[in-house]
């Protein structure tokens, strides 16, 4: 992808997000995007976090970086402590810039991966911006044309909201309230 056209991709992928609530952010390293995750995490007054080992979070460093500022991390027993987990960290697939969309996929329901995205009141979203896919037609052509087809596919559009209480629209009901996108343009490999 040309420069120009990344972040026009990424500036639709913005707009899309923000219009559902959600954040987004672009940053040019793994290391710059632990500290900006580190510096929302301050902000927001999360005390803890579920971090799901990925590319991006281990060449970054995130977890001494999270550490250091006096954050707890998780990096396991996911099911124990997501209940209780403040925000998750994962690194998704794949972006839809029409759509604001997050992808996950994996060759079997990674419930980590859903655990960590889910589960929490804050989901803080990883994606590679080379994985940014103009539209929901070509990410689906993207996933068919994997080695192996994944078991699991999931797509996220901001924070949850629903509708289906008394038509009144109700915030992180069936998954977290918030969701920040962070996109990282060094090339680090795939995630979770």
């Amino acid at each position: 992808m040309e420069n120009d056209q990344t972040t026009e991709l990424y500036e639709r992928f913005k707009a899309k997000l923000e219009t559902v609530s959600g954040e987004c952010y672009r940053v040019n390293t793994s290391i710059e995007a632990g500290e900006l995750v580190c510096k929302v995490m301050i902000e927001k007054g999360i005390k803890n976090v579920a971090l799901l080992k990925a590319a991006i979070s281990d060449k970054g460093n995130f977890k001494n970086l999270i550490e250091k500022k006096g954050i707890t991390v998780y990096t396991d027993r996911f099911r124990e402590v997501t209940p209780e987990a403040h925000a998750g960290i994962t690194q998704v697939n794949y972006a839809i810039a029409e759509l604001g969309t997050l992808v996950q996929a994996d060759a079997d329901a990674n419930v980590d991966q859903r655990l960590c995205s889910t589960l929490i009141p804050i989901h803080i979203a990883l994606v590679s911006t080379v994985n940014l896919i103009p539209t929901l037609k070509e990410t689906m052509a993207t996933l068919h044309g994997l080695p192996q087809i994944p078991g699991f596919v999931g797509f996220i559009t901001g924070p949850s909201r629903t509708s289906d209480i008394e038509r009144v629209l109700t915030i992180g009901v069936h998954g977290p309230k918030q969701l920040v996108v962070v996109f990282v343009d060094e090339e680090v490999g795939e995630g979770a």
